[in-house]
């Protein structure tokens, strides 16, 4: 009679799971290079390997992303990877596409399935409050095509325009970026914290271009 012991079967486990680390660090490592054939390659033997992380919570998406290679997010979002997944900071494909200002790498992740309406950041914020904070237009203007939310307030009391006033520094495309959100229907009267609207700070910070768009009524 063919028995197998505990012992056996715990080895045979750790094999496994040997076997799934080394093919995990291979494909993050082939991805830090640019590797679209081995990512390939590792994808077809085990479709698993999609949604493995590395030490800071990145899917193979978001690292790819992270390295602002436009092939390897189509390619595994075309792969099925999941186009919202999070890392431990709590950052998406979407606040990743802002941090390498790559609005082709947000493109393909809303046209994935990516979810703009998500939170996300220890702010607990969104993609489009982060691209405001960064006045990443082309970006801004995806999000809002997509659905995102205008008057998300994160936890330090601040909306995207606020995020926009307060942050920004009262430039062009800070200008631009106020007129996106207020066109696209977002409400210049939420204050934050200390009861301070964004028409509030342009002044304090005497951006004067902010204060006539913010006193502006958008027209129909």
């Amino acid at each position: 009679m063919n028995v197998k012991s505990p012992l056996c079967g715990a080895l045979i486990g750790l094999c496994l799971w040997s076997g799934v680390v080394q093919a995990s660090d291979a494909l993050f490592r082939n991805i830090e290079q640019a590797d679209s054939s081995a990512v390939t390659a590792l994808l077809e033997q085990d479709a698993a390997l999609l949604e493995v992380r590395d030490s800071r919570g990145n899917t193979p998406l978001l690292a790819a992303a992270q390295m602002n290679s436009v092939p390897l997010v189509r390619l595994l979002l075309a792969s099925g990877a999941a186009p919202s997944a999070m890392n431990y900071k709590h950052r998406d494909i979407l606040n990743t596409a802002v941090s390498v200002s790559n609005p082709e790498i947000a493109r393909l992740a809303l046209q994935a399935g990516a979810d703009p309406t998500q939170v996300t950041s220890v702010y607990e914020g969104s993609a489009l409050i982060y691209a405001t904070h960064q006045a990443e237009l082309e970006i801004m203007q995806l999000l809002i095509a997509a659905g995102a939310p205008l008057d998300r307030v994160n936890n330090l009391g601040w909306t995207a325009l606020l995020e926009a006033v307060i942050l920004g520094n009262g430039g062009e495309d800070y200008v631009s970026a106020v007129r996106l959100l207020l066109a696209a229907g977002a409400d210049r009267n939420i204050a934050d914290k200390k009861g301070k609207t964004p028409l509030d700070h342009a002044r304090d910070k005497g951006y004067q271009t902010l204060i006539t768009v913010l006193q502006t009524p958008v027209k129909e």
